[in-house]
């Protein structure tokens, strides 16, 4: 873990999309204990899995479109940063399963492209020989965020509400968008 450590230091991408994954870390577990809550609050505990599955169907629509699209540095904060659209929308269609539904679909194909075009990216930019290790601290490091997050979330739906989550679901998000364009700007 440390050699990948010392290898993303002195890759620019790398170095940047390594604090990008850790922002997004916080941001992912604290949505998907959101999402029953919100199912909850519609009446209907079956929504949730109406939500997962838009999330998913939204995901692998992304998958296959970006699977199509060549990856660049340039692209990748961009993708990062759209997606906190459909997030904050989330905020003034709480109380509509319907448009819930399509906003968490949207929200799966933009996380799907930046995902994907950025994973692409590590493989591009990282020598055969350290890809392994690049990938282990990256994974290593970014499940630290989870166990915090949820931890965080639930106290946070308890006692401030879901609108204060989502948003700052989707500043840890922008945040990680913004960071990538400084690894846009290394790049050139």
């Amino acid at each position: 873990m440390f050699s990948g450590l010392k290898y993303i230091r002195q890759n620019r991408f790398l170095k940047y999309y390594f604090w990008s994954c850790i922002c997004y870390s916080f941001a992912s577990p604290a949505l998907i204990i959101l999402l029953p809550k919100l199912a909850d609050k519609l009446g209907s505990a079956g929504l949730y899995s109406t939500f997962y599955l838009c999330f998913v169907g939204g995901f692998l629509l992304g998958a296959l479109i970006s699977g199509k699209l060549t990856p660049t540095v340039k692209t990748i904060p961009y993708t990062w940063m759209l997606s906190t659209i459909p997030l904050l929308m989330m905020i003034f269609f709480l109380s509509n399963w319907l448009a819930l539904s399509v906003l968490i679909a949207l929200f799966g194909f933009l996380t799907s492209f930046q995902n994907i075009l950025s994973e692409s990216m590590i493989q591009i930019t990282t020598e055969d020989a350290y890809l392994g290790r690049v990938l282990t601290t990256i994974r290593t490091s970014t499940s630290i965020g989870g166990p915090i997050s949820s931890v965080v979330a639930g106290i946070m739906l308890d006692h401030s509400g879901d609108q204060i989550l989502i948003i700052l679901c989707a500043v840890f998000i922008l945040i990680g968008g913004i960071n990538m364009l400084f690894a846009k700007e290394a790049a050139n």
